[in-house]
């Protein structure tokens, strides 16, 4: 054995020294290419080490390479050291299988990646032509990327050529265009091409990205209409979000809708903060105090009463339960029983209704320890797990709720489109590498302790140990600590942008409909936020200001004149879906929609497993309510596999207008006696009294004159009380069918 290896050595040596007597001829550059910092950039390029290709856990025919160039050295012992001689020809260079593949001169299953005369053929012949070296030691390495110019602004349709500039450790910097991969996030709008030309197309704002190594940067490429744009006379701003969304709207050309109305306005505050109907007596009293004009303190008043009541806490207990995954069985083994799930979340309404600082909220939930019972928190490590704890995930899951970072690729390689290596993601799971759990007294009950001398991950590449790391930050100190109170520390610093802008932009979409990022919880390089500067304020004044309160940040967000933009569009505007510059049609979320029917017909609609009157209030939504389940599924509620916000489905479709059509959530609610039609047929001489009341109830609003006379018009000649109902019963069926009910606006 020791002879053939030995055998083996000599004839790699044999040739290499046969290679460089033709290496003078066969070099066309002046040095020898690096394999780190030239030839793997021309895998990367070419998609060799992608997914689909090389880079595919198992490998391609036979040949495996890191995904996206993560492991070099594993990479270059597979291509030089692993089969001698049969994947580079040192002997005879351009005999080498590696570029009469790449150059489709015998079979590939990819096909031809370049030609001969490329400069990516020429450099990888160059490099086995001397010899496939490894790299020195004191190569250097890219440290950082950059494209220039980082902004383009285009009057109409145009082109510009980019830069893509790799800063490397000695200092040194190179224009890598020609190996960077290329990424576009609206090609309708602007386009990056693989030369590093950006087009501009038609109005609009996007980013194209440049990948460059491990590194991702992105310029951000405006493209202006012929037309500035014409505030309305009534949109002024009101605050500093106004300021900041108005200077990205004069800056794109786009011209904002018009102010809400009373009615609108009065509706879309009441379901946005609490989740419900605005009622008929607080309709009259909000409405029904006239005037000329917006009544800026009316509405200032009507958001200070409505951040103020119990709902607006249950709210956003309902959508905290979604991220923590609040989800029990009957199984005690892994801590998951009704008692435990139950008990978190009333500790979690608690703290939600209370207002307590988001920041605090997050350090009891990430430092939890003990009883599961009498320290409901500590649930964080039995909900998220739902069963063994895997560090990786509990990682994962952090990075995700508190961070918005979706760090799951850095798991296997690095990140492909954000700045997380795998050095972060282990660096980040070691905060969990020793958290323990034990049964307690009784079967359902779990502890949870920290062995704070547990070791570290190890790096699945080397095997190194990797120490509690976080993430875009340096070690932490974890010596004779908890090393999650570490984490905690550093995450809820109010200076951490991380954890500000995420809860910052999971606020901001609560009232818009998307995240200034969206989505929400998919925080990286390649999706910027569509206006920075004002995220960064929001967070800013989140931590700094408001010292995480929500219900401030909240204040400010709908006393401003963004919020209170009217739905209706205008030529400008139409398309804009990203910069606020009108409200957006957004469809009730399950829970709150099956709430507002119910609430619109006066109905207490059974629920089984629950004494909750509302379904925003049940412990885990509507998944042990069988009564109903099938409504919430249809709707889209959250079924709590993971901590993903992309669970809450939002999206219309076939199924839910048939269910609203013909299914039972409404026709349970007509058929009960008592309901809102027996109501307001005692207390109405005429049927237009009860329409009206119906309109005001469903929708906030009076009727038209033309829907009146159209639905008066159907009014039965029988004076049959029965008959009667059943025509103001359609009358309320069509207004819970319409899209006016079921969409804020």
């Amino acid at each position: 054995m020791r002879r053939h290896h030995l055998f083996r050595h000599l004839i790699a040596c044999l040739w290499v020294v046969l290679a460089s007597a033709t290496s003078i001829t066969a070099l066309a550059v002046d040095s020898v290419p690096s394999f780190k910092n030239d030839v793997m950039p021309i895998f990367m390029r070419g998609g060799c080490n992608n997914g689909a290709c090389h880079g595919a856990g198992t490998g391609k025919d036979g040949f495996k390479l890191s995904l996206f160039g993560y492991d070099p050295e594993g990479d270059y012992f597979r291509i030089v050291e692993e089969y001698v001689g049969r994947r580079i020809n040192l002997a005879a260079p351009e005999k080498s299988l590696m570029l009469e593949k790449a150059a489709g001169k015998v079979t590939h299953t990819g096909g031809e990646i370049f030609k001969p005369d490329s400069q990516y053929y020429q450099t990888l012949l160059a490099w086995i032509a001397a010899g496939a070296p490894r790299d020195p030691a004191d190569t250097p390495e890219p440290v950082r990327l950059e494209i220039s110019p980082e902004k383009l602004t285009f009057n109409g349709a145009g082109k510009q050529q980019a830069e893509v500039i790799a800063h490397y450790s000695d200092g040194s910097r190179r224009n890598v265009a020609d190996l960077a991969l290329y990424l576009n996030q609206n090609e309708s709008i602007g386009a990056i091409d693989e030369q590093a030309l950006i087009s501009g197309r038609k109005p609009g704002a996007t980013y194209v990205f440049a990948r460059f190594n491990r590194f991702t940067v992105g310029a951000e490429v405006v493209v202006l209409p012929q037309q500035e744009a014409v505030f309305p006379a009534e949109v002024k701003p009101a605050n500093y979000i106004d300021e900041l969304v108005f200077d990205r709207l004069r800056e794109l050309r786009i011209e904002p809708s018009g102010l809400c109305t009373d009615e609108e306005f009065l509706r879309r505050a009441t379901l946005d903060i609490t989740g419900q109907l605005p009622t008929p007596e607080e309709y009259q009293k909000f409405v029904g105090q006239g005037g000329e004009g917006i009544d800026r303190k009316k509405r200032q008043l009507l958001v200070e009463d409505l951040l103020a009541r119990d709902a607006c806490g249950e709210l956003w207990a309902a959508q905290w339960g979604e991220w923590l995954r609040i989800k029990t069985d009957t199984n005690p083994g892994s801590g998951t029983d009704t008692k435990a799930g139950w008990n978190y979340y009333r500790w979690l309404r608690e703290q939600l209704v209370a207002g307590v600082a988001w920041d605090t909220l997050a350090r009891d939930l990430l430092t939890g320890n003990g009883s599961n019972f009498r320290n409901p928190a500590s649930n964080y490590y039995t909900m998220l797990p739902q069963g063994k704890i895997d560090p990786m995930k509990l990682g994962e899951d952090t990075a995700q709720i508190f961070l918005g970072l979706r760090t799951q690729c850095a798991q296997c390689h690095n990140h492909p489109f954000d700045r997380w290596t795998m050095d972060d993601y282990y660096g980040f799971t070691s905060f969990f590498t020793g958290l323990r759990r034990k049964h307690g007294s009784e079967a359902r009950e779990y502890f949870t302790f920290v062995d704070i001398d547990a070791a570290p991950v190890k790096h699945p590449v080397d095997d190194r140990p990797m120490p509690p790391a976080f993430l875009g930050g340096g070690l932490a100190d974890v010596d004779e600590r908890d090393p999650r109170e570490a984490l905690a520390d550093w995450m809820l610093d109010p200076g951490n942008e991380l954890f500000r802008r995420n809860l910052a932009n999971r606020i901001w979409a609560q009232f818009f409909g998307r995240g200034i990022v969206d989505p929400v919880d998919d925080v990286r390089i390649s999706n910027p936020a569509s206006n920075e500067p004002l995220l960064s304020e929001l967070a800013r004044r989140f931590a700094e200001e408001h010292h995480f309160d929500a219900r401030r940040l909240m204040h400010d967000i709908c006393l401003s004149t963004t919020y209170q933009l009217s739905a209706e569009t205008n030529p400008s505007n139409v398309h804009d879906v990203a910069q606020f510059s009108h409200a957006a049609l957004r469809r009730l979320r399950s829970d709150v929609l099956f709430d507002c029917i119910n609430q619109a017909l006066a109905y207490d609609a059974p629920m089984r497993r629950s004494t909750a009157e509302r379904a925003v209030v049940m412990p885990e939504g509507g998944r042990n309510d069988n009564f109903n389940a099938y409504f919430f599924s249809t709707f889209g509620q959250a079924k709590r596999e993971s901590v993903c916000a992309c669970e809450t489905v939002l999206e219309p479709n076939i199924s839910q207008t048939l269910h609203l059509a013909v299914g039972e959530t409404i026709e349970r609610g007509l058929r009960d006696a008592g309901n809102i039609i027996d109501q307001l047929m005692d207390a109405s001489r005429s049927a237009e009294e009860v329409v009206r009341g119906l309109y005001v109830r469903m929708l906030s609003r009076q009727p038209s004159r033309d829907e009146l006379d159209a639905i008066l018009a159907a009014e039965p000649k029988s004076a049959d009380p029965r008959v009667v109902r059943k025509y103001l019963c359609n009358v309320a069926h069509a207004l819970l069918n319409s899209n006016e009910f079921i969409f804020n606006h």
